[in-house]
């Protein structure tokens, strides 16, 4: 029959488990998590509309510029 006597170490165990836990505890009710606010703030107000959905590149209607070319007189 086993002795109805706690050991050392089971004593010794009991009381770290009960510091870790307190411990922990303590550092829980201190903690600022409980202080900040639940509700987020607002989401910034949007100033420009969309532009829809990705659209495929477009070709351009307009016509390009005309090229002009100089001739100077005298070169070859």
């Amino acid at each position: 029959m086993p002795s109805a006597r706690v050991s050392r170490e089971s004593a010794l165990r009991a009381v770290a488990v009960t510091l870790i836990t307190a411990a922990i505890t303590l550092a829980a009710a201190c903690s600022d998590e409980d202080t900040v606010d639940t509700i987020p703030p607002p989401w910034p107000v949007r100033t420009t509309t969309p532009d829809g959905p990705p659209q495929p590149p477009s070709v351009s209607t307009t016509t390009p510029a005309p090229t002009s070319t100089i001739t100077v007189v005298g070169t070859t």
